[in-house]
């Protein structure tokens, strides 16, 4: 379909006896709707027109003191009347009518439908796709509004949202087949000509008295296109259709592909992608499975495999498929990044350890693999070589705050608290509100021994939890240190009384918050 193609729609009558008796009934207004009505379905739009406007004022004059009962009346004579004049194909009239409707009863999709109508006719594309959504928002079910508005899209080559509201007309009418017949059109004007067949047959299979628009469009000898050209619309309209968030259909585009094209494994990588998100693993699995070595796509492929089999608790198995795919690809560092979390996974830690040092030389900026590194390394015992890891995953992602927490807290169970407080305080900065960051702030302080500085770290923290009994200690205790006897001791009999009241203290900081989560949940990595 060219973009100057006219579009052929009709306008709509409104559906008059639902909400509307009153035009039915025995007055001014009445006498001059049916007269208007009967005038309409004879043909006779001037003198329809004529009856229709005595209805309005009939309706303005009976309906004065009932504006809002009566604008639903209003909005269908209105209608009529700009029907009237699209039918002498006075359109611009007609606009200025369907115009009136519209503001009169916004809830009318007859209105907005043909106020749409109007604007194709005026080539008024994009002022006519929102008339027909407007329309579909006052009745989702409008089938001419999906119709009409997938014509529109298709002309704006917009092919996905086209796709959609053809494959909604065709759900709202099964046995239409002009949205399939467009339909085929659509894929026969790219090049899929079996796809377009397929819907050609199935129009005439639903409405075989359906008489085409262009009856030699089935038969016409097609455009040649290259077979590249033709993948690409595949291609095209199946992302379109996913960034729809219609899974569904541009699977079935997917499958049309493959089925044209067994070998197009770029299909195959983004099929399983498709089928991976909704949790189909095994038939995600089968089309990652036919991404052969030699594409591109092979490692990616192998990884979400991977992926999939460590969510089915098939650790050996997720790990081997990387294993052999690495003797492959020994220069690919994610390879080794999720090698080694399944190491971990498997409780081998110098394994893990091994992996990491190899990700981190192939993925010296990955700031993942310095962190994971030194998470192995303090794990291990070797803290110091776990704060060169972490000072490196900090320098390249500053804004990544949890990992800057992690590095704080390891330089505070290395004694080096002028150091944390730098972490800290950035932290801090886009989490104001964190207790344990201001609590750990707190203890900092008071290790260098600035008690001044401790004591609004930890009043914050107690504002917060009154029953934190680590920061009332820490509390009194620096009152003390700086003289003010009176507070310090309150503040220590608080304590007293809160440990007496509990069994053990709360210690919320006895250890280091590790971040398990890294290593057990990032399954969609790579």
């Amino acid at each position: 379909m060219s973009a100057s193609e006219q579009l052929q729609l009709m306008p709509l009558d409104p559906g008059m006896y639902s909400g509307s008796e009153r035009l039915m009934a025995g007055t001014r207004l009445g006498t001059a709707y049916s007269q208007g009505l009967r005038a309409y379905l004879r043909a006779a739009y001037h003198d329809a027109i004529e009856h229709f406007k005595a209805a309005l004022i009939a309706v303005y004059v009976d309906g004065e003191e009932q504006a809002q009962a009566f604008a639903h009346e209003r909005a269908i004579i209105y209608v009529y009347i700009g029907n009237a004049l699209a039918f002498q194909h006075d359109w611009a009239a007609a606009l200025r009518e369907y115009h009136e409707a519209t503001e009169s009863d916004p809830h009318l999709a007859e209105g907005h439908y043909n106020l749409g109508v109007a604007f194709t006719v005026l080539t008024e594309l994009e002022a006519a796709i929102g008339a027909f959504r407007a329309a579909l928002e006052a009745n989702p079910h409008l089938y001419e509004a999906h119709f009409a508005l997938a014509r529109c899209y298709q002309q704006a080559d917009d092919v996905g949202r086209a796709y959609i509201h053809y494959s909604r007309a065709c759900a709202l009418r099964p046995n239409a087949a002009e949205p399939r017949y467009h339909m085929g059109q659509m894929h026969q004007s790219r090049g899929a000509y079996e796809l377009a067949q397929r819907y050609f047959q199935e129009a005439r299979r639903v409405e075989p008295t359906f008489v085409p628009p262009d009856p030699e469009a089935e038969t016409r000898v097609p455009v040649v296109r290259s077979d590249k050209e033709v993948i690409a619309w595949y291609y095209r309209l199946s992302e379109a259709l996913k960034h729809q968030r219609y899974e569904e259909e541009a699977e079935r585009i997917y499958g049309a592909l493959l089925q044209w094209r067994p070998d197009e494994y770029l299909a195959h990588y983004r099929l399983g992608n498709l089928l991976a998100r909704q949790h189909r693993w095994e038939e995600a699995l089968e089309h990652y499975r036919s991404v052969p070595a030699e594409d591109s796509r092979f490692v990616a492929a192998r990884m979400r495999m991977s992926a999939i089999l460590r969510l089915q608790q098939k650790t050996r198995e997720a790990y081997d498929l990387l294993f052999a795919c690495a003797r492959l690809n020994p220069s690919e560092g994610q390879l080794f990044l999720q090698m080694g979390k399944l190491l971990y996974d498997m409780n081998l830690p110098l394994q893990a350890v091994r992996a990491f040092e190899r990700a981190v030389q192939l993925l010296p900026n990955d700031p993942q693999a310095h962190y994971l590194l030194g998470f192995m390394y303090n794990l291990l015992g070797r803290e110091s070589w776990a704060l060169a890891a972490w000072r490196k995953a900090v320098n390249l992602a500053p804004e990544a705050q949890s990992l800057r927490y992690d590095l704080g807290y390891l330089y505070v169970r290395r004694g080096y608290y002028d150091l944390a407080v730098r972490e800290f305080q950035q932290v801090l900065a886009h989490w104001p509100d964190d207790l344990e960051t201001n609590f750990i702030l707190g203890i900092c302080h008071k290790e260098l021994t600035e008690p001044n500085r401790a004591i609004p770290f930890f009043e914050k923290v107690l504002r917060r939890n009154p029953h934190h009994a680590q920061a009332l200690y820490y509390l009194g205790a620096c009152y003390l240190q700086i003289g003010n006897t009176s507070l310090g001791k309150a503040y220590l009999h608080r304590y007293d009384a809160l440990m007496r009241g509990q069994e053990s203290p709360i210690t919320p900081l006895s250890v280091m918050r590790h971040k398990t989560d890294m290593l057990r949940s990032d399954t969609r990595s790579g």
